[in-house]
């Protein structure tokens, strides 16, 4: 939620929040395709999407880190 704090990562989306964020401008060019192409695959029957640093994989894998898009 601030760009430049690491720790107010966002923990977990759904399309409801990401509308809200984009209203108001909380999201820049950069991640809007991830997050657009994370939902595509949601509602393509794809059971979870997380988004995050690949230097932090284990972290991502066991949800200690990242965004869970549902």
């Amino acid at each position: 939620s601030d760009v430049q704090d690491e720790n107010s990562a966002i923990r977990a989306l759904n399309e409801s929040l990401y509308n809200e964020l984009k209203k108001e401008n909380k999201l820049f060019a950069g991640i809007l395709p991830k997050i657009d192409n994370a939902f595509s695959a949601i509602n393509n029957r794809v059971n979870k999407v997380i988004i995050g640093n690949s230097s932090k994989l284990i972290q991502l894998v066991n949800g200690e880190a990242g965004t869970i898009i549902s």
